[in-house]
């Protein structure tokens, strides 16, 4: 009898391990930065530096046996040793919910926004969805029509809340989206027009952050990217955005950006981009700059 009652606990021991087995993975990158900045407008002339960034992430998945699927993943960089990707997902029949931990990492609504930056690199002046702070909640309803996304967020922490909702439909070649974020003081909303073909990728999105509870306070921001693949690794981007006080009618801010993008090989890209930032707000804030990347990653 005592031998069946241990083997009897050794199985339900290695049934209860194998049901919580999850895959583990870490991933790595480092990137090496060289920008020279000629800040024309500002008492510096010139200026030139050097920087290094490294971040680590770590990624646990599992599927259980009722099919529901969860996984987790946590990062973080050498800026100040705080988490800079921290979220968690469990997703079924019902649908996918994901927490983010701090802001570390968009949310369902918040992901929506961005679609114009293709260049990724150096200094522009983005108006971005906004008005979430904190840890936040999202849930992605299941899929109702071949691609289409519905999602929800909200995030209330240290007297700060927020609620949002998107849309996407994306029918292959191209895609739309909308996507709206408020709190007690703001309403922050995008849209955006995206699509790819024949190694072209283009985009254009729509910002506005206007004061809530009708107050005459309203900015808006235009921006669109394009993004070519020459082949053998090698690809160019260029993006441009302006930024206005329509309360005031006048333009507050407008960039471009070119890049030049090389993958040497696998896990190895060089990076080079142009940034013109004029902002019309602060003469200090202007930006003529000159970026060099080499970019590992693991």
């Amino acid at each position: 009898m005592r031998k069946i009652l241990l083997a009897s606990t050794a199985l339900v021991a290695l049934t209860s391990v194998s049901a919580m087995a999850a895959d583990v993975t870490i991933s790595g990158s480092t990137a090496f930065t060289y920008v020279n900045d000629d800040k024309k407008d500002n008492s510096t002339s010139s200026a030139s530096s050097f920087g290094v960034e490294t971040d680590i992430a770590i990624s646990f998945s599992m599927t259980a046996d009722n099919g529901m699927s969860a996984s987790m993943t946590y990062g973080m960089d050498d800026t100040d040793g705080a988490a800079d990707d921290a979220n968690a997902t469990l997703s079924g029949d019902f649908g996918s919910i994901m927490i983010v931990n701090n802001g570390a990492d968009d949310n369902y609504v918040l992901a929506m926004d961005e679609n114009f930056d293709l260049v990724g690199e150096g200094s522009d002046t983005h108006n971005l969805l906004g008005g979430v702070t904190g840890d936040s909640i999202g849930y992605k309803l299941p899929a109702i029509v071949d691609g289409l996304t519905i999602a929800v967020q909200t995030a209330n922490e240290n007297d700060s809340e927020s609620f949002g909702y998107g849309l996407k439909y994306d029918a292959g070649v191209a895609a739309v989206s909308y996507a709206k974020i408020s709190d007690s003081s703001k309403d922050y909303s995008s849209i955006a027009l995206t699509g790819s073909a024949a190694g072209l990728t283009f985009a254009v999105e729509q910002n506005v952050v206007e004061a809530s509870e009708g107050a005459a306070d309203e900015d808006k921001t235009l921006n669109y990217g394009v993004e070519y693949v020459l082949g053998d690794g090698l690809s160019i981007a260029y993006e441009a955005g302006s930024s206005e006080d329509e309360t005031n009618s006048s333009t507050t801010s407008d960039y471009t950006q070119f890049e030049v993008k090389y993958a040497i090989a696998p896990g190895i890209v060089a990076v080079m981009t142009s940034s013109d930032v004029d902002d019309q707000t602060n003469a200090n804030a202007d930006v003529e700059s000159m970026d060099i990347q080499l970019q590992l990653s693991f």
